[in-house]
């Protein structure tokens, strides 16, 4: 009986429906249907059918979600301009988001322990996760492990995950590996009792690994949810909206089916809580710096960070954040054995130049232009706009972590969880044009009042 109940698989589209239906039951605002908030939410929900078809192996769906990320994108661009934010209140009492939302983190648990990693009991009922996975293994298996060149055979490394620190990287990989040994076994055997004996040869994860790795994701992503109810509760002075935010987080069909991604959850969960600790620069350093470290991309926030504390807390911030980025990398590189060529090739994902991998998603060919618009797009949002608040640091990072998935040479447009925390955070935030730098880090150095004082 235990094991009927346990049994809760559901198809990626139905979560499609289910999702789309709870979020418009929930926030959409139906007296006014032509306001911002919905158009927030049409362009949120219009990013599961792109992610829907990247996985069942449509051409199209990489073109669907790159043109829902770029609408997204000006959107995040234009926010800072929104000086009137009016609170709208969602359509469910304070007491239904606590509920639904401990609700949905419970099934995003032992969803990630129970389906995530393991086969599915029908292929209509695998995660996108299962699904994305089985097709880059599948990838790998099929493409060549060297070629000739010169008379000598030159190893490809494969391409199996994006930019970032290797042994953070690595780690991050291994459930992957697992499922691709067993993929491999399945793919060599052509008949029924040789299938059987693969699967009775096949050695599953350690339990060790199995619960490591789990343990990450469910202690990022409890990280996010609750960091972003904090900034709600906190910085937006507001619980309920702190709560309605990661409620649209958690009901999203990419945190219900990508729950289990590594290095999609820890640098997200590290961003979330910079900005919850703006008011203190070294910690907001070193948390973006940790997360820069580990995916790379992150990097590039450094300059809007340092645009927001150019009047107040800069050196504090720079300084912890490239010496925390400074420490990981360097130990990794002591790691590696003081191999400065092959730790660069590993941490930015370097194929050998005589071979070119296909980038996913996009045609290689557009990949330096873009990157050098992204670079000027980082430039911009350094000087503009001048004056930096609370709010506008959330849209801006939000802009580049979306521009960043135009750049990502691996999966590109699936690190999600690098922009939507930061986008929905600007969705509900209300007016944030007195909470800079200068103005927190002055509050928190004025001395108390005394009683004397008051009189």
């Amino acid at each position: 009986m235990f094991e009927v109940f346990m049994l809760y698989e559901v198809n990626p589209t139905t979560w499609f429906y289910l999702a789309t239906l709870m979020i418009v039951g929930i926030f959409f605002k139906f007296r006014r249907v032509w306001s911002v908030r919905n158009f927030d939410l049409a362009i949120l929900l219009l990013l599961a059918p792109g992610l829907l078809m990247v996985a069942y192996g449509f051409g199209r769906g990489y073109a669907w979600l790159f043109t829902v990320e770029f609408l997204l994108l000006v959107r995040m661009m234009c926010d800072p301009m929104m000086v009137r934010k009016p609170l709208l209140d969602v359509n469910l009492s304070k007491g239904g988001l606590m509920f639904s939302c401990i609700s949905l983190m419970v099934f995003l648990i032992a969803g990630t322990f129970l389906t995530q990693w393991s086969n599915p009991s029908s292929p209509q009922t695998a995660t996108i996760q299962h699904l994305l996975t089985t097709q880059l293994n599948e990838r790998v298996l099929q493409t060549p492990t060297s070629v000739e060149s010169g008379g000598e055979t030159v190893a490809i490394p494969p391409l199996t995950h994006g930019p970032g620190l290797p042994v953070f990287m690595r780690f991050a990989d291994q459930p992957r590996q697992f499922l691709q040994e067993e993929l491999r076994l399945l793919k060599g055997s052509n008949i029924a009792q040789e299938i059987l004996a693969a699967k009775q040869t096949f050695q599953p994860m350690p339990m060790g690994i199995f619960c490591a790795t789990q343990l990450v994701v469910i202690l990022g992503q409890l990280a996010i949810v609750v960091g972003m109810i904090l900034i709600g509760w906190l910085h937006f002075e507001n619980f309920a909206t702190g709560v309605a935010a990661a409620t649209l987080y958690l009901l999203l069909p990419y945190s219900a089916q990508i729950p289990a991604r590594i290095d999609h959850i820890v640098p997200a969960a590290l961003l979330i809580w910079a900005v919850f600790s703006y008011r203190l620069p070294s910690l907001s350093g070193m948390l973006v710096g940790m997360s820069a470290a580990f995916s790379f991309y992150p990097l590039f926030l450094i300059p809007l960070w340092c645009s927001f504390y150019w009047t107040r807390g800069l050196y504090r911030f720079l300084l912890t954040c490239l010496t925390t980025a400074g420490i990981l990398l360097l130990s990794n590189f002591l790691l590696a054995g003081g191999d400065l060529e092959g730790f660069l090739t590993e941490y930015f994902c370097v194929a050998n130049p005589l071979y070119m991998w296909p980038l996913e998603g996009y045609w290689s060919a557009m990949r330096m232009p873009i990157t050098a618009i992204y670079v000027i797009l980082m430039m911009i949002l350094f000087f503009w706009p001048a004056q930096k608040n609370l709010g506008t640091l959330l849209a801006n990072s939000a802009t580049l972590m979306l521009g960043a998935q135009f750049c990502v040479p691996f999966q590109s447009g699936l690190y999600m969880a690098w922009f939507l925390p930061f986008a929905i955070l600007v969705i509900f935030r209300p007016n944030l044009e007195d909470r800079t730098a200068q103005r927190a880090l002055m509050f928190r150095k004025r001395p108390p009042r005394t009683v004397s004082q008051e009189f």
